[in-house]
């Protein structure tokens, strides 16, 4: 029984080529987009869970209420807020702070000397770290970074610095002045993980190397400075957040209303985006959603196109129940067809996602990758997309086969009313076009978005601006270096800064305005000396640059802070004493600057105070006049010649900026690609529909062209019936489009408005598409001599 059910099944889908092909190849596209879509939900899905405490491992971060009713969210801490905690609730099992920082690593080794400037995999932390997150230990163990000068690094670190030969107690130095001995080796991290450091230093020698760092000052908050904790039981965090409003108040004293502490899960860290997060939830959740339409796109047109074509083999279904076979043996028959289809696109979907993850990888600088064989959830996945296939694609279609009135069948009677204006059919097709319709113009705004935040004028200078690092601020180097590089040809002009606008929103604090009291909202403050406004293009609106100095004596604000201040005009500002509070002194406002933002386009422009303080300068813009091939050789020499034992990079200001805007990046490419695979998917069923319906009305064309109706005139009537079920999908979508595009835009202070012609294009997109795919089609049937037409069966 079973032998011969398959020989149908192969006979049947070899006879009707066209629609099993149309069939195969959408399933098999819908299935691949829904793997490589589960393959990256997995992934972010699974950072950092693999930790056995991570079910209670938090970070603690602070919302910072101000007087004026805003609220900062920070992800850092104080230094001494990882001992207190442990020491004052019992709840606490471990505590562990990770300060990262940027040091200049030098191995002597095998009789050669090499430097490595570490920035993003070097942290300080203590040995409360590896007792909160989980790694495998080669040699060693953590209780090494309780003395000050000691190290762990990973294998690959070890590796990278010393070869084959064992790292063990050999030394690196740091910063040329701090040895520090490798204590402990441990296995490299495994992808699925957002701490992805490799040199790991004992926290007491974080206090050698940068002394001037307020380590008793509950006030100095860093987001490079954050706690993390473990609780006894996940079930202690909401007695342990009631707690910390006391807290709070014990050591900030009148200032606890000010700082929020509370407990945030490991598991939220990575998605969280107002404290430094990778990647919204939202969007984890968009990208899944996404993915089952993909597949439920393919299962319409596999149940549009099975239906259709079901009553072309009425008359077989006829003669099979009249022979003795049953509904319920004629419903698992074609469930068997669509069994063996569903499976054999199945296995075509694991190919095609196989040539692309790759490249999707690339786009997300994720190694993804497409195994069942060394990845168990991949094939339980794909075993449940077969079974929710089958049984979306077949039931349905099958129900309908086996539904014949066998009689009527043989005989041909049954007719499919295809002129009413409601079916199933035109439901499915109207709902495809729907989804496609909300994917482009959901995607044409991310992009127009994107393109605003690159093109949108920030109130400064980005190009061929340089940025480098200073390791020292020596007065001498500091002069040394502008006096070099300035005698370049290429460099326009050299400012000396702590960090540069629009790429990191800088430090900042309360401020009294003359005899005033404390101002109620927060100022932005930027350490920078008197090229900087030269340097990048800032609009001076009242008073003048101020005069070279090493510190704070005067000081430029900008337009936001006038407002603040409530002042009329920017002149009124002028030769004014401001005290800054997270510099601690009194300076002279004699210059106001046009707005410029300080961060990034998500947060509005802010009060903003620029004032000399050479301490704190850890970076310099080169503005360049023109860029050559030799040009960033000869500036690294100048700067090598000042600082021989650091390591020379570099990188480009517009590209700094750039780099903040990945997320749109990314989602214009997802929202876009999958868009577009919706799309073809739509447009394969329509495909699949107009030739079926093209046959189904063979004669009538016939005689409509012995009658002399047109080719134009065939074409459109036969495009016509489609296109009504475009408009009405475009007409129904439009509302869900306006409210998606809307709801995205929120996270914006700068955005673009929603206009109408997102959606005409998007209509004249998806219409355009839907025309090509069905007028082909039309244009075909209309060409047909009308003899061969008139004598078809």
């Amino acid at each position: 029984m079973i032998s011969s059910y398959l020989k149908f099944t192969v006979r049947s889908l070899a006879k009707h080529k066209v629609y099993a092909g149309i069939n195969l190849i959408g399933l098999a596209i819908g299935m691949a987009g829904a793997i490589l879509i589960f393959q990256l939900v997995k992934y972010h899905l699974s950072i950092d869970r693999y930790h056995a405490k991570a079910d209670r491992t938090y970070r603690v971060v602070v919302d910072l209420h101000l007087e004026d009713g805003s609220v900062e969210q920070e992800r850092g801490s104080a230094f001494v807020l990882h001992e207190t905690l442990k020491k004052e609730f019992s709840t606490i099992g471990n505590a562990a702070y990770i300060a990262h920082k940027e040091l200049t690593i030098r191995v002597d080794h095998g009789g050669t000397s090499r430097k490595f400037l570490e920035k993003d995999h070097l942290v300080f932390t203590n040995p409360d770290y590896f007792k909160i997150f989980d790694y495998k230990w080669i040699r060693g163990n953590a209780s090494a970074l309780t003395s000050p000068n000691q190290a762990v690094v990973t294998e690959r670190y070890a590796r990278k610095y010393f070869g084959n030969d064992n790292a063990m107690g050999k030394v690196i130095i740091a910063n040329n002045r701090e040895n520090l001995v490798i204590a402990g080796i441990v296995a490299d991290y495994p992808e699925q993980t957002d701490f992805r450091q490799d040199i790991f230093v004992s926290l007491p020698t974080l206090k050698r190397i940068v002394p001037e760092y307020g380590y008793e000052d509950w006030g100095w908050i860093d987001s490079g400075r954050e706690t993390f904790v473990t609780l006894r039981s996940p079930n202690d965090k909401a007695a342990f957040e009631r707690q910390m409003p006391a807290f709070a108040n014990k050591y900030y004293g009148p200032d606890g209303k000010v700082f929020h502490y509370h407990l945030q899960d490991l598991s939220d860290v990575h998605f969280n985006i107002a404290y430094g997060g990778k990647i919204k939830c939202t969007t984890i959740l968009v990208l899944a959603t996404v993915g089952i339409l993909l597949v439920l796109i393919a299962c319409f047109n596999f149940i549009n196109l099975s239906t259709a074509q079901a009553f072309k083999r009425s008359k077989e279904v006829g003669v099979r129940k009249a022979l003795g076979i049953s509904q319920a043996q004629v419903f698992w028959l074609f469930m068997q067809e669509t069994a063996l289809l569903t499976i054999l696109a199945g296995a075509i979907s694991i190919l095609i996602a196989s040539l692309f993850a790759p490249m999707l990888g690339q786009w997300l600088s994720l190694n993804i990758s497409i195994n069942p064989l060394t990845d168990p959830l991949l094939p339980a996945f794909w075993a449940a997309l077969l079974v929710f296939v089958i049984v979306t694609a077949g039931v349905y279609p099958a129900f309908v086969v086996s539904n014949f009135n066998p009689v009527k069948a043989i005989k041909g009677l049954l007719k499919e009313n295809n002129r009413s204006f409601f079916s199933v059919r035109k439901g499915l097709v109207v709902t495809q076009f729907s989804i496609s319709f909300v994917l482009i113009a959901v995607s044409t705004l991310i992009i127009l978005q994107s393109e605003y935040l690159k093109n949108k004028d920030l109130g400064i200078d980005k190009d061929l601006i340089l940025h480098i690092g200073l390791p020292e601020t020596e007065t001498s180097k500091l002069a040394a270096l502008r006096n070099e590089l300035s005698a370049l040809p290429e460099v326009a002009d050299l400012s000396f800064f702590r960090s540069a606008p629009s790429v990191q929103i800088s430090g900042g604090g309360t401020i009294k305005f003359e005899n005033r009291e404390w101002e109620k909202f927060v100022a932005r403050s930027r350490a920078a000396d008197d090229h900087f406004v030269k340097t990048y293009g800032l609009k001076l609106v009242a008073g003048r640059i101020p005069a070279h100095s090493d510190t704070l004596n005067e000081l430029l604000i900008n337009q936001k802070l006038v407002k603040a201040l409530g002042l009329k005009s920017p002149e009124e500002a002028l030769d004014k004493e401001l005290q800054v509070g997270d510099a601690g002194k009194t300076g002279t406002i004699v210059g106001v600057l046009s707005d410029f933002n300080n961060g990034d386009l998500y947060t509005s422009i802010e009060p903003i105070i620029v004032f000399a303080d050479q301490k704190r300068y850890r970076s310099a813009g080169v503005k360049l006049s023109r860029m050559n091939a030799s040009t960033i050789g000869r500036i690294a020499a100048v700067w090598q010649k000042q600082f021989p034992e650091n390591v020379f990079e570099y990188s480009f200001y517009d590209e700094e900026i750039a780099k903040f805007y990945q997320r749109e990046e990314l989602a214009t490419r997802l929202t876009t690609t999958f868009a577009l695979l919706s799309v073809c998917l739509s447009c394969l069923g329509l495909f699949g529909l107009a030739i079926f319906a093209i046959e189904q009305r063979t004669k009538e064309i016939g005689v409509r062209k012995v009658l002399g109706a047109s080719v134009a005139g065939i074409t459109a009537m036969l495009s016509m019936d489609f296109l009504k079920l475009v408009f009405v999908a475009i007409v129904i979508a439009s509302p869900v489009a306006w409210y998606l595009m809307n709801k995205w835009l929120q996270d914006f202070a700068y955005r673009i408005d929603i206009h109408w012609s997102i959606f005409a294009w998007a209509a004249f997109l998806a219409a355009g598409i839907a025309l090509l795919t069905v007028g082909f089609q039309s244009i075909k049937a209309a060409l047909t001599d009308p003899v061969k037409s008139l004598r078809s069966e």
